[in-house]
């Protein structure tokens, strides 16, 4: 269910730069971000360490950004949140359990070398995604990224869903687990 929030902060953020331009879309980011927060506690009764993390770099980097008036600490928001992710997915790689594991091991059933690689895979790609946008921050105006940020890095993860559904079509026990 976050997810969805997360795309509707997303579309919110890409309004209000078409309407205002990128600061008005910063403090946009920063209220959403804490609403998505709060969403998150009400549904869960506590604090999970992703979505605050998330809202505190688009609280300090969005602040940044107003208080210089300079939009490049808002651009590395994004980069620095996928960097994190693949940094979560990298280091569970080395544990028992991957991070991936525990998030869908209740609804599917992988052999545990299936897990470790879709878990690198995942790790790859945010690190991946992270490093394209700090190409993209100096390579490209404001306009040019939000098009990014907006557009490609959700295709890009939409494709990766996709490839790697039918990846795991391949390796599922179609038994249900108990």
């Amino acid at each position: 269910m976050s997810s969805v929030f997360e795309f509707l902060l997303l579309a919110c953020f890409f309004a209000s730069y078409l309407w205002k331009g990128i600061y008005f879309a910063t403090g946009v980011l920063m209220i959403g971000s804490m609403l998505v927060l709060a969403i998150s506690y009400w549904q869960t009764r506590k604090l999970q360490a992703l979505p605050l993390a998330v809202t505190v770099l688009a609280l300090v980097l969005g602040g940044a950004t107003l208080l210089l008036h300079d939009p490049a600490y808002i651009k590395w928001k994004f980069s620095v949140v996928e960097w994190l992710f693949g940094g979560v997915f990298l280091v569970t790689h080395f544990m028992r359990s991957t991070f991936i594991e525990r998030m869908l091991g209740a609804k599917i059933r992988l052999p545990a070398s299936i897990w470790k690689r879709l878990n690198l895979a995942w790790a790859f790609f945010f690190l991946l995604l992270g490093s394209v946008n700090v190409y993209v921050i100096y390579h490209f105006d404001t306009a040019e990224w939000v098009k990014f940020k907006v557009w490609w890095s959700t295709g890009a993860m939409l494709l990766f869903v996709l490839l790697q559904a039918l990846y795991l079509s391949r390796h599922m026990d179609m038994e249900q687990p108990s």
